[in-house]
């Protein structure tokens, strides 16, 4: 152990900073992917738009309920780690 320099807390500073300023982004992006491409052959018509060239008119991809479900828990998370984190820092955490 050096006298300058605490491997411990630097440690622990580094693993904090993956998680936040890697994981939290990453879980994020995770969630819009989920939300952005849907399962293959799930479509449904889109109301007011100008008509395409079927008669149905255009249609856009939605998501399947489980990549719904799974796109808000990514979301829920993140924003439960910013809750916290602000939290932490309200009260006088260091």
């Amino acid at each position: 152990m050096s006298e300058f320099i605490q491997f411990d807390a630097l440690l622990q500073v580094v693993v904090a900073g993956a998680i936040v300023g890697a994981g939290l982004p990453a879980l994020f992006a995770l969630g819009v992917r989920l939300l952005a491409t849907p399962a293959p052959g799930v479509t449904v018509a889109v109301e007011g738009a100008p008509s395409g060239t079927d008669a149905a008119g255009p249609t856009t991809a939605r998501p399947t309920g489980v990549r719904l479900a799974a796109a808000v828990l990514c979301f829920a998370t993140v924003l439960a780690a910013c809750a916290v984190g602000i939290w932490f820092l309200a009260s006088g955490g260091h």
